[in-house]
């Protein structure tokens, strides 16, 4: 057996996709204008409001997550307004109020600081 067989039939083509659906929920961003007045107007724009997230799993009340340089924290437990059963008309997306707890100007430190935060609770 030559060494260019050998590695032949020591591959193995098994491609595996990996299925995770994504919670795609509607987060409403508090943040305290004291924390506003020191961005700039873009920055604000792209944290103040209501934004569509995608997440793994259910996000629980006092739960930290990343997005968009700042750290936010889920106020509330996360709202599922009713529809009918087997309805296939427009179902709305699942609810959660997020306030701001700080920003972080770097990955490491938001990973230390979340690393933090998740001890905590």
């Amino acid at each position: 057996m030559e060494f260019s067989e050998a590695i032949a039939a020591a591959k193995i083509e098994n491609h595996i996709r990996i299925k995770q659906p994504r919670l795609w929920i509607l987060c409403a961003f508090y943040l305290p204008d004291n924390q506003a007045e020191k961005m700039s107007a873009i920055e604000v724009a792209k944290v103040r409001g209501q934004f569509l997230i995608g997440f793994n799993t259910k996000p629980v009340k006092g739960e930290h997550f990343p997005y968009e340089g700042h750290i936010w924290r889920t106020k509330g437990e996360m709202l599922q307004f009713p529809t009918r059963y087997r309805s296939r008309g427009h179902k709305d997306s699942p609810f959660v109020i997020c306030e701001y707890i700080e920003s972080y100007a770097s990955e490491m430190q938001m990973f230390a600081r979340m690393l933090e935060l998740s001890g905590n609770t």
